[in-house]
């Protein structure tokens, strides 16, 4: 199978020119995959062991492509940034390099950041950021390979007519090579370094000074994106194996009643974020990588996530009528959350820890809410309960309804990895709240009439079902302005079906109603900030955000034709 994809786009959402992907052939995801499984089952002890042994291998070759390059109009909207908040926005003056008044911006901004050679740094520092524009990649390029084997079994035990057994074990081993290879063209980072970083981890330099060159550096090489990396190629490989496995205990109480009771064990395989913003020290997120991106290699990978399930339930089944209904439980560990903060994504494998971290989770630094390892367990438990009915009162009459209750929450006291690091403040708002498109409450229902048309043979079709979804989250950092409310969707069908079903004409309509919803909201490139704090790294937090959308589908309408010979 193989898969490939443009990805040129005017990134940043926006009238503004601050972010784009050139669509030169030098921005894509390709992927090739190769995969193959044999299983071999039977019967043995007449018939009391239904047996499956198998095994799996895949082998898939991915490369990403990416030229994105900071746009025409962003040295100009970075400095605008700074520049508009705080003490400083009484010389914003957006027609002007570096977007303060000219006649009296420099002096001004001299005078804020101590005078001097540390203040005359600090102008020319805003001057180089004006000029950061049409820069950045020019072709990077990542490429991975993953290869997985497995092997497994499947077998069901008839201990008694009414009682069974089922276990099934799997093995996987996962393999990663990695490498990326960097162009870039930012050489305006690189000069804001050399000039700056002096003064950010100066002891005796003012906090505006520091404030505004930890502004500039970070805009000016926001995202990694510097030209101390052009031509810099890195690598890495990681090598995994995990068991899972399943175990489902079943008892016919009846022949219409079935009670059951299981346990399985899933995973799902770590990997690299395709990110090259990780490559820096999270101590010191402005330090120059040069050559020694190599050596921060590591903070691309993650973990592979594991999760144990309880269920226990019933179902109940016979022509006209059947429920059932079943109670869940599911523990995920190193829960693998693709973030984007509004610049850069993050992947973090979220975890709970033991004991209280006294609110350090939910602040706004990188450094605090650690947790010792020996203290590190699931980040996430899902748990609820899930009804299911069917009626049938005639042949051609059929009725479905269904409920689902589930509390898929994070735990209160979460850090971001199994070693107990802390969680990436752009994710603060996790602790004890429920997951992103994972409402509590969904209801399903559908109803079907197929009546006969007289002798003729011909049938007709008549089906409509809805499902109600109570409110949710659709960002993953659980902004409060990215909740969807709840909604309804209703599909319908109609159609003429010939005898024995040969041939069918069928219109239909999906989300009949035309209900607007959200399906995920995020936050849009660089377009938040407002306050004093816009001088911070990278997030601006407290700074008002500004987000984005993808809407679903809007109502859709077609008509099938169906034959069969």
């Amino acid at each position: 199978r193989q898969y490939k994809s443009g990805g040129g786009s005017d990134t940043d959402y926006s009238a503004v020119d601050i972010l784009y992907r050139a669509d030169d052939g030098k921005a894509y995801r390709q992927f090739k995959t190769f995969s193959q499984e044999l299983r071999l089952q039977g019967t043995a002890f007449n018939d009391k062991l239904d047996w499956l042994i198998g095994g799996y291998l895949a082998d898939e070759k991915l490369t990403l492509a990416d030229n994105l390059k900071f746009g025409s109009q962003y040295g100009r909207f970075a400095t605008c940034r700074i520049i508009s908040g705080g003490g400083l926005a009484g010389l914003y003056s957006p027609t002007n390099l570096g977007c303060y008044n000219p006649s009296i911006g420099a002096a001004t901004i001299a005078g804020a950041s101590g005078g001097g050679a540390t203040g005359a740094a600090i102008v020319a520092g805003f001057n180089a950021l004006d000029g950061l524009n049409n820069l950045g990649g020019t072709g990077d390029v990542y490429r991975q390979n993953s290869k997985n084997y497995a092997i497994f079994t499947h077998n069901i035990f008839s201990i008694t007519d009414q009682l069974k057994l089922t276990l099934g074990a799997r093995y996987t081993w996962e393999k990663k090579d990695f490498d990326a290879t960097f162009a870039n063209n930012n050489t305006v980072c690189p000069s804001l370094q050399g000039s700056l970083l002096p003064i950010l981890t100066s002891t005796t330099t003012n906090a505006t000074a520091k404030a505004l060159a930890g502004a500039l550096i970070g805009l000016g090489c926001q995202g990694n994106s510097t030209a101390e990396l052009d031509g810099v190629s890195i690598n890495s490989k990681r090598d995994e194996s995990q068991f899972t496995g399943t175990a489902v205990l079943s008892y016919k109480v009846t022949p219409d009643l079935m009670a059951y009771a299981s346990f399985s064990k899933g995973y799902k395989a770590g990997g690299f974020n395709l990110d090259r913003s990780a490559l820096k020290s999270a101590t010191n997120p402005f330090a120059a990588t040069t050559g020694g991106a190599q050596a921060f290699v590591g903070n691309l990978q993650f973990d592979p996530e594991i999760v144990n399930a309880y269920e226990i339930g019933f179902k109940y089944g016979t022509r006209p009528f059947s429920l059932s209904i079943t109670g869940f439980r599911q523990e995920f560990k190193n829960f693998q959350l693709n973030t984007f903060n509004g610049s850069v994504f993050l992947v973090q494998t979220v975890n709970g820890c033991e004991n209280s971290l006294n609110g350090a989770d939910r602040d706004a630094s990188a450094a605090t809410g650690t947790c010792k390892p020996e203290d590190v367990g699931y980040g996430v438990l899902s748990q609820g309960v899930e009804i299911e009915s069917a009626v049938r009162p005639t042949d051609n009459l059929a009725f479905n309804f269904g409920v689902t209750y589930a509390s898929t929450k994070y735990r209160n006291d979460l850090v971001g990895n199994k070693s107990g690091a802390p969680l990436d403040p752009a994710l603060r708002i996790l602790p004890g709240r429920q997951l992103s498109n994972a409402p509590i409450w969904v209801v399903t229902s559908s109803a079907s009439w197929t009546p006969e048309l007289g002798n003729s043979g011909l049938s007709a079709l008549f089906y409509v079902d809805g499902r109600l979804t109570d409110n949710f989250n659709t960002g993953s950092d659980l902004f409060p302005q990215k909740a969807q409310d709840t909604f309804m969707l209703v599909n319908a069908r109609v159609g003429l079906r010939g005898p024995d079903q040969k041939w069918a004409v069928e219109f239909w309509a999906q989300n009949l109603f035309d209900k607007d919803y959200t399906q995920v909201a995020f936050n849009s490139p660089f377009q938040a900030g407002g306050t004093s704090a816009s001088f911070a790294y990278p997030q601006f937090p407290g700074g008002r955000q500004i987000f984005s959308a993808f809407l679903a589908e809007p109502r859709t309408y077609g008509v099938t034709v169906r034959g069969k010979f």
